[in-house]
């Protein structure tokens, strides 16, 4: 009997039914009970066995955003509308739960520049962001790298060096940092060491530039140049943060390779090797703070390069300087003394 209830046949009678009035009055009410039993076995199948999103939890929902508000700071009033979406999404994890804030980079990178967000303390947080976040309130206020960004770099990588396609992409892309090195020497702690003469960094020309000096006998020059960590493996997230502050410079040399060029260079004598990454990193630090607090430097740069370009500069110091603290970035000094 239910087997017959639930056949085809038996559910087209209520079809005929409706097309020809003369069929037998007493078959449509059970024709109509067999629909009926029908769709409440589909609800109740839908019911069971497809899983309702879950619900918003309103407290959560404040705990998830006071979490992220330890982070970021909106300046304005009003938080953007696709950052509600961030904190709906991991409120919806409900009491309880390690609910994880997922802000893309991209995102970030793009809401600092045009203003609309603020990191309370860049270096600090940046440092935290980027090896398992931030942990507040019982959350966690994580980044998350683009595909495009990943794309972008280990094209860069198997091209070995930044070029002209890589420069075109990264001028058209809306995030743009710029060469660094002036604002650097806002710091302190950028200056070079008593006696010497000159500096090279080579984070911005060729290996080749050190065949083309000419100093006088005795004379000093020091290199400074940046380069990975030999932990970093190249298809890690590491790996690819560490090339945001490379942007529009080279990509930053192995340590190997500096000292091939060094020992073949004829015009130079190797007095003297050192790791300034924490003097390097405290000077990043500086600069970032001096351009952010000091009235007069900052009204100067942002005459000079604009708004958009100082709120730039700013991050991407802070970037730089977060990657060289972790230690996923190194800095060295080099001292030659002309023969």
């Amino acid at each position: 009997m239910f087997v017959q209830i639930l056949s085809f046949p038996c559910l087209w009678s209520f079809h005929d039914l409706l097309i020809d009035p003369h069929n037998n009055v007493y078959v449509y009410p059970w024709s109509l009970l067999q629909i009926i039993f029908v769709f409440i076995l589909a609800t109740c199948f839908l019911r069971t066995f497809i899983p309702r999103p879950p619900k918003e939890n309103p407290q959560h929902a404040r705990t998830v955003i006071q979490a992220l508000q330890t982070v970021l700071v909106p300046t304005c009033s009003l938080w953007p509308t696709r950052y509600i979406r961030l904190v709906e999404r991991a409120s919806t994890h409900g009491h309880g739960s390690a609910s994880k804030i997922v802000v893309p980079l991209s995102m970030l990178l793009q809401d600092v520049r045009d203003g609309l967000m603020e990191l309370r303390d860049p270096v600090c947080d940046l440092e935290d962001l980027m090896d398992g976040g931030v942990s507040a309130y019982g959350c966690y206020v994580c980044l998350s790298i683009d595909w495009k960004w990943r794309v972008h770099w280990l094209d860069r990588v198997l091209q070995g060096d930044i070029s002209d396609d890589a420069k075109s992409w990264v001028a058209d892309s809306s995030y743009l940092p710029a060469d660094m090195q002036r604002v650097r020497r806002l710091a302190p702690g950028a200056s070079p060491s008593p006696g010497l003469q000159s500096i090279i960094n080579l984070d911005n020309k060729p290996l080749s530039h050190l065949a083309t000096i000419q100093l006088p006998r005795g004379s000093r020059v020091t290199l400074e140049f940046t380069f990975l960590s030999s932990s970093i493996s190249v298809l890690s997230t590491a790996h690819t943060l560490c090339m945001m502050p490379f942007l529009t410079r080279r990509f930053p040399y192995r340590l190997s390779d500096v000292f091939a060029v060094v020992s073949n260079t004829r015009n130079f004598k190797l007095t003297s090797l050192s790791n300034a990454s924490e003097t390097y990193a405290n000077s990043l630090v500086a600069a970032s703070t001096k351009l952010t607090d000091d009235p007069v430097v900052r009204k100067q740069y942002v005459d000079e390069m604009g708004i958009k370009a100082w709120r730039e500069r700013r991050l991407m110091i802070a970037f730089e300087a977060a990657l060289v603290r972790k230690g996923w970035l190194e800095h060295w000094e080099v001292v030659l003394v002309a023969r």
